[in-house]
């Protein structure tokens, strides 16, 4: 499937314009994208790239902005802004199932709390984005399609995720996390919301499904479908996943102790350690529904946006992405050199 999905796409870029498209959130990491956008132009100005810069406002900007760019023809969308942001954009970039212009590349770079797709990528500076420019290595990158309910309609809506979505416990996390400064930075954001939710939080009974099976249907903590390897600023949460294969890792975290969460469980996950720990269901698979009568939150790459009922798809290799190549290479299917 993924051979065949490369084959029907361009193996190679169209001449450079030499311009890029960059949206950049100024309050990204309590304000360090902002603080650092003078530094981050000038890098790219030095490497001999002109800049058509756009600076959010607001929710919703940077998915307006990244919409305009594609359909003016971008080639290049660069992301200069938090997990969060990346979310937005790539919602801009995608109509339904489909690139907006399929020429349009993404690249990121990363200023914001978490920095969790940047870890994937292999891009978590401006200098490390423009390498993988000048290198010219881009892969064709699933994306995440989930129908959720909505947290300030109750509807249900449609959005794409990049990394990682995952309902329960990471998302009472990261809404936690979000109403503070995060001044302290994402390990230590992450990891003292982690522990003050797992304290608060009581197990929920939840039904999963996987590609139409029932895979699960018990007390649970969370749910996680994962397309890039990291979440919650640098857990390794799925340390094989690949944003090329064409599926999803899947994990259902059982009703397990908080003893256990505390001392065991959240220590192993930093280090990809928990694969095959009691209490981790881990699978792949194309699609998945969770249900909840009490109602679990929903978070997609670092923003709560909703919560359960859920279904979850895949979009394979939805969108042209820039990465290094050594992080591209050690991803199944994911190396598509340009030139």
């Amino acid at each position: 499937m993924i051979d065949e999905q490369l084959t029907r796409a361009p193996l190679v870029e169209p001449p450079s314009t030499g311009l890029l498209h960059v949206i950049i959130n100024p309050a990204a990491g309590s304000g360090r994208a902002g603080r650092q956008w003078a530094d981050i132009e000038s890098a790219i100005s030095l490497h001999g790239y002109d800049v058509q810069a756009a600076f959010t406002a607001g929710p919703g900007d940077a998915t307006r902005l990244a919409r305009e760019m594609a359909e003016d023809g971008a080639r290049t969308v660069v992301c200069v802004g938090g997990d969060g942001t990346v979310n937005e954009v790539i919602n801009g970039l995608i109509d339904g199932d489909r690139p907006v212009n399929e020429m349009t590349r993404l690249a990121i770079v990363p200023c914001g709390t978490g920095k969790d797709l940047g870890r994937t990528l292999g891009t978590r500076d401006v200098e490390a984005m423009l390498r993988a420019l000048a290198d010219g290595t881009t892969a064709l990158m699933d994306l995440g399609r989930v129908s959720y309910q909505d947290a300030t309609t109750g509807e249900m809506r449609s959005r794409v995720f990049a990394n990682v979505a995952d309902a329960g416990l990471g998302a009472a996390t990261a809404e936690r996390i979000n109403r503070s400064s995060k001044a302290l930075g994402g390990f230590v954001s992450y990891f003292t919301g982690a522990v003050r939710s797992i304290v608060a939080f009581k197990p929920w009974q939840v039904a999963v499904e996987v590609d139409g099976a029932s895979i699960y249907d018990g007390s649970a903590g969370m749910v996680v479908f994962a397309n890039g390897r990291y979440f919650a600023g640098g857990m390794l949460v799925a340390p094989d996943a690949s944003i090329c294969d064409g599926s999803l890792d899947i994990f259902v975290l059982e009703g397990v102790g908080k003893r256990a969460l505390l001392t065991s469980l959240l220590p192993r996950v930093y280090r990809g350690k928990h694969m095959g720990q009691p209490g981790v269901i881990h699978l792949q698979g194309r699609s998945a529904t969770v249900t909840c009568a009490a109602g679990m939150l929903l978070e997609l790459d670092g923003e709560q946006v909703g919560s359960t009922p859920v279904s979850v798809d895949i979009l394979p290799g939805a969108l042209r992405v820039v990465g290094a190549g050594d992080s591209l290479a050690s991803m199944r299917g994911c190396m598509e050199q340009v030139r």
